[in-house]
């Protein structure tokens, strides 16, 4: 049953001191509040960033030769390492922990640019050869046509995929141009795509001006002959990209006669790594917002502790006189906790729909960035788990009442005589 005369009274108390009220349930407030809006950034930053990395293979790894550092087997230091087709066979043929291989040619700019031509008009691109395996490591989605395929590879057909600025560029954006003709280094090839990644994060531009042929006819028009450029890998799932690493590191060493302690002969870059730190940096943040955020609480809890203490010092009288006329020391308890709790949990309430609704209007305002598909913001709609915002509330309160009960046990034991006397 409800104590209406309790409650009635608690509200009485709460209305007689308006400032001290006031005080207290800021500080509470605000505490809340601040709490929800550092957890609502900090997801909505971690989710724009896990999303600007949603269309990229969080764990490839990408290795190429460089030049030899030790004289080895009677080979000189100093010695470029040239990586080829048989390399590619024999990676995937002696390391079963690969899933995805992609070997990879770039064509070498002329004066600064690698043109590509179509009628009258010219755009600059990035030419490269490569496998159909490629997709696995950059994600696409195709406005027309497809990517390259093993049919492609094994008949060394003279076609390309190129990006949405190379499109506009030489077609126009509504021009459907598969089956055109364009022209690289004077040499036509057939579009038979034009690809969009799922996510462009940074590379916006660099990522429209891609243009991709077979890797085996990029090797034979270009006189590239066997020379592969670098790999692109995907590890087998379960694997980390490191550990297979070292695998490929060590085959290519043998057949290229490196030395074992030879680090600078292959270079290579584990786009794992780079995630984790970025997982890393992510729970750093957390655990600063967290660590604030209570902080800010505790304070909180503090700030009803003492003012509590102070008020049941300056109602010393109140609570003689109610002990001399039979109040027990449990009703005493009761009517402080009642105003703690009340104290506490409406303003803590208030805090909590205070940063809901702060985190709904930054939603509002910031929608249209975030929501576009092309967006390069690494930020994302704020969001925060309602379970734990509501624990924060409760554990606010009950670290409150449990704060409360220091100044409260003194007023259990007033003594009737002793306060009115000291009145």
């Amino acid at each position: 049953m409800i104590d209406r005369e309790l409650w009635a009274e608690v509200w009485q108390v709460l209305k007689s001191n308006r400032l001290r009220t006031l005080l207290t349930a800021s500080g509470i407030f605000w505490g809340i509040f601040i709490l929800i809006i550092m957890l609502g950034f900090g997801n909505g930053i971690q989710s724009g960033v896990n999303k600007s990395m949603a269309g990229y293979a969080t764990n490839a790894l990408y290795m190429w030769g460089q030049a030899s550092s030790q004289p080895y087997q009677g080979l000189p230091p100093g010695r470029p390492i040239q990586l080829s087709n048989d390399d590619t066979t024999a990676l995937l043929q002696k390391i079963p922990d690969i899933a995805h291989l992609a070997p990879r040619v770039r064509l070498e700019r002329w004066r600064g640019r690698s043109d590509v031509v179509h009628g009258n008009k010219v755009t600059d691109v990035e030419v490269s050869g490569d496998m159909p395996e490629f997709r696995h490591v950059l994600p696409m989605d195709f406005h027309y046509g497809r990517f390259i395929n093993p049919l492609d590879i094994k008949e060394k057909r003279k076609v390309v995929v190129i990006g949405e600025r190379v499109h506009s560029d030489l077609f126009g954006e509504s021009v459907n141009p598969i089956g055109r003709q364009v022209q690289i280094r004077q040499i036509s090839f057939t579009v038979i795509g034009v690809f969009k990644p799922k996510r462009y994060g940074s590379n916006r531009e660099r990522m429209g001006s891609l243009a991709f042929i077979p890797i085996s006819t990029f090797q034979q028009v270009f006189n590239y002959g066997d020379a592969i450029g670098f790999y692109a890998m995907i590890p087998a799932d379960g694997l980390r990209s490191v550990d297979v690493a070292g695998q490929m590191r060590q085959l290519l060493m043998q057949r290229h006669r490196v030395a074992p302690t030879d680090s600078r002969a292959f270079g290579d870059w584990n786009s794992e790594n780079e995630f984790l730190r970025i997982e890393r940096l992510f729970i750093g943040i957390r655990a600063f917002v967290w660590t604030v955020g209570l902080a800010t609480l505790l304070a909180g809890v503090l700030g009803v502790s003492n003012i509590m203490l102070i008020a049941i010092r300056e109602r010393q009288r109140e609570f003689g006189i109610r002990k001399s006329i039979g109040a027990t020391p449990a009703s005493v308890l009761k009517m402080i906790l009642a105003e703690t709790s009340t104290l506490v949990g409406v303003s803590g309430i208030l805090g909590l729909f205070a940063g809901l609704l702060g985190l709904y209007v930054v939603d509002l305002i910031t929608r249209p960035i975030t929501q576009s598909v092309d967006a390069d913001v690494l930020f994302d709609t704020p969001t925060i788990d309602l379970r734990i915002a509501i624990a924060a509330v409760v554990a606010l309160a009950i670290a409150s009442l449990l704060a409360t009960l220091i100044p409260a046990r003194h007023a259990m034991k007033i003594d009737p005589v002793e306060a009115l006397r000291a009145e």
